[in-house]
Order: structure tokens, then C-alpha cells, then sequence
């Protein structure tokens, strides 16, 4: 996916060597009644600009896009400096933009949020009032770091991530930011630096002490494969995703997590705590003969199993998603779910029915919760005839159960933000 980031309207174009994502429609088919479809990220581009028109009187000039991620195994071991294993997804965040109305500041119009808010770009060093538009700020912020400055503008965002769903909406905003920054100066970062910058905003204007899972994923996914990331060597390795027979549903609890929120970064702080009580740097190399040292703190105990079963898992992960061994990799999910809820305390009893209400339909393969936790989504890896009764059926009796309703979404492998946003 190509557009040109001038003239008055976006000229979407297509390479040939990236999927076409309006054909995904199919999967988008009728039969699937339960399973909301993906927005097709040419028409996603569309309706920013024309969104942008209607919000701000005149045309687009600018654009940038960026996808949303789910992790399919390996949950709180990339601040531990471990591996993770998460895929791009077929949902998407787009910003568009022109050049200001109102000297010296950005003002951002949020679909998802139905507000819009101004940024003063002299006043970059407090993290805005407003939380969502930290993101913004400090992708604004780490650019001017790097000398390259943003100029004023208005800036229309449409998402069809689901905010506050463990399907990383922010790194989807900040990447997608970053390559509108780079489209309006003509000064383009290169993809490692542009990932950093954009970790930093979310560590320091946003509050959040995260790893670098999130906006690696989203900026240098493979479409069609997962990404194998080392978060100590940041080496990425693409790891084929088939799909043959099976399908990635995504189930929204309805209940909206805040990583910026204390038990995040409380979780942090225990793992630091583990690691400097056994004299290590990070939790990486940590084995189960050293968990035994830990045995006087249950607590620390706890954290630190997890650690070292889920890094494990990653591994053995690889192994069956390379030989689409689904049952090996879903039994893999449950236990990872299992530890997360157990020994990391990162669940929730919502996340928990999903799971097992997921786990009791016939042709699941295996379920977790994806993300950071404290609500959001869970993963179920089905098989792909079994997909809209399972969704179906799933939904229907979480709401019964729940005074929630929750959204169910099939998701796809897809390119990151380095291959959709390529200038020109």
C-alpha cells in the first residue's frame, strides 16, 4: 500500500508486492454474522480524509497509518529483556493532516474518542491533560529531540484498533504519527530509530514503563508471519503464519485496561526487585534452579516463574507454529493464560470466562488473554469451520453471564507501519 502525501486528496495506490487488503473482505463473509469485519485499510484511509474535510473545511494533505498487534504468546518477558512472539493485524489506525489554522500548536480530532484537543508545540515537556494525546505528544517530543521539528497542524485519527483492548493502540497511534512527522518534513528516520522514538514517548510523556514488543511489531511486521523478537538484541526473526484451516479470533471483555495504571508498573518493579536480589540485570537468563533462591518470597517467586516458563513457551511456540502443530500450539496458549492469571496476577475474572467459555466450545484449539492485562482481549485459536459458532456462542453466553457485551474480531498477519506508510 502506497499514497502520495500531496495534493488535495489521497492518491491511493498498490504495490504489487503488498496484500490486498480490500480483497480481505472475504474474510469479512456473511456467515461469520458474530465476528465484526475488519475495515478495509483503503477505505480506512478514505473516510480519515474525508473525515478530516468535514472536521476542518479543507482537504488532507498528509497521511500516515499504522496497524494494532496481538501477542500470541509470550506476555510481560520483553521489559525482562526475553522473547516475545506477536503478529500485525488487520486493524488499523490512520492520521491526516494540513498545515494548521492555528499557529503553534496541532490540533487532533479523535474519532475513536469523540473529542478533539489542542497541543501547544512549545510546551512539549508536560504530559498533556488530555491521555490519549500523550501519545501524539511524545512522538512530537522524541522528533524534536532528534532535531527534526513538526510544524503546526490539524490532524484527523480514525482507528479501528479498540482502544484499551490489549491490541496496542497506542503503538498503532505513535507509529502511524511518526510516519504522518516524517511524510509533512520530508525527514525520514531510519525503522529502528523510528521504533525507539516511539517507545520512549510511551515510557516517558504517557506513562507507561513498557517493553519494546508493541512498536517493533507494529513497525516491522512481515505480512502473512509472526515476529520472533529478541527484546535484549532487538533481532527479529519472521516466523510463517499459514493459517491453513484455522482461525485468530480476538474477543473484546468489554472491560478497558490502563497500563499507565500502578499494577503495570508494579509488576515491573517486582521483576526488578527479583533481579537484583540474585545479582542479575534483567530476568533473561533466569533458570529454575535459581527460582529456588526465591522460595522465602512467594510473591517474587511467582513473578519469577512466570518469566522463566513463558520465555520457554515462546520457544516451543516457534517450534509448532512452524510445523502447524495447532493442538501443541494451543495447549501452549493455556498455559500461558494459566500463568498469567496465576503466577503474574495479570488477569481478570473477565479475561477468565472468555477463556475457559472459549476452552469449552468444541474446536478450539486453545485460548488466552493477549496484552498487558487487567482487561482488554483474549486470543482463541479455532478451527476455521468451527469460527462463527464459536464466536457465537461465546458471545451469547459471556453477555448472559456479564453485564458486558463483548466484540469478537477474526484477525489476520499483516506489514507493519514501515511497509504501508512508505513515502514517496
Amino acid at each position: 500500500m502506497f499514497w502520495c502525501t500531496l495534493g488535495p486528496k489521497p492518491w491511493i495506490g498498490r504495490d504489487p508486492l503488498l496484500p490486498s487488503f480490500c480483497d480481505e473482505r472475504r474474510y469479512a463473509d456473511d456467515a461469520l454474522a458474530m465476528i465484526e469485519a475488519s475495515p478495509c485499510l483503503d477505505e480506512l484511509i478514505q473516510d480519515t480524509a474525508d473525515q478530516f474535510e468535514r472536521q476542518f473545511g479543507e482537504s488532507a494533505r498528509w497521511f500516515g497509518a499504522a496497524p494494532g498487534r496481538i501477542n500470541l504468546i509470550g506476555e510481560h518477558t520483553d521489559y525482562n529483556a526475553g522473547w516475545v512472539l506477536p503478529m500485525a493485524i488487520d486493524r488499523y489506525t490512520v492520521v491526516a493532516a494540513a498545515s494548521g489554522q492555528t499557529p503553534g500548536q496541532l490540533t487532533v480530532n479523535s474519532q475513536a474518542f469523540r473529542t478533539q484537543a489542542s497541543l501547544k508545540l512549545d510546551q512539549l515537556d508536560r504530559p498533556h491533560a488530555v491521555p490519549w494525546l500523550r501519545y501524539v505528544q511524545g512522538v512530537v517530543a522524541q522528533y524534536q529531540r532528534r532535531g527534526i521539528q513538526c510544524p503546526e497542524l490539524d490532524i484527523q485519527v480514525i482507528s479501528s484498533v479498540p482502544a484499551g483492548g490489549g491490541l496496542s493502540s497506542s503503538a498503532a497511534l505513535e507509529l502511524a504519527m511518526a510516519h504522518l512527522i516524517e511524510a509533512v518534513t520530508g525527514k525520514p528516520l531510519s525503522s529502528d530509530e523510528r521504533t525507539a522514538a516511539c517507545v520512549t514517548a510511551e515510557r516517558e510523556t504517557a506513562g507507561v514503563p513498557c517493553g519494546v514488543m508493541d512498536q517493533t511489531v507494529v513497525e516491522h511486521a512481515k505480512a502473512g508471519h509472526a515476529l520472533l523478537l529478541d527484546c535484549l538484541h532487538n533481532e527479529v526473526t519472521q516466523i510463517p503464519f499459514t493459517e491453513a484451516g484455522t482461525a485468530l479470533l480476538a474477543v473484546h471483555s468489554g472491560v478497558a485496561h490502563a497500563l499507565a495504571d500502578g499494577e503495570y508498573a508494579k509488576r515491573r518493579e517486582e521483576c526488578d526487585r527479583v533481579a537484583a536480589e540474585l545479582g542479575m540485570q534483567t530476568l533473561r537468563d533466569l533458570t529454575e534452579l535459581d527460582l529456588q533462591r526465591l522460595t522465602e518470597d512467594d510473591v517474587l517467586y511467582r513473578r519469577a516463574r512466570h518469566v522463566v516458563s513463558e520465555n520457554k513457551r515462546v520457544h516451543q511456540s516457534v517450534a509448532a507454529l512452524r510445523a502447524a502443530n495447532w493442538s501443541q500450539l494451543g495447549a501452549l496458549m493455556q498455559e500461558s493464560h494459566a500463568s498469567l492469571r496465576d503466577d503474574y496476577a495479570v488477569s481478570c475474572a473477565e479475561l477468565d470466562l472468555l477463556v475457559d467459555l472459549a476452552l469449552s466450545e468444541q474446536g478450539v484449539y486453545g485460548a488466552r488473554m493477549t496484552g498487558g492485562g487487567f482487561g482488554g482481549c483474549i486470543i482463541a485459536l479455532v478451527d476455521q469451520s468451527r469460527a462463527n459458532a464459536v464466536a457465537h456462542s461465546l458471545c451469547e453466553h459471556y453477555a448472559a453471564s456479564t453485564s458486558r457485551q463483548p466484540a469478537c474480531y477474526r484477525v489476520r498477519p499483516v506489514a507493519g507501519a514501515r511497509e504501508i506508510s512508505v513515502l514517496p
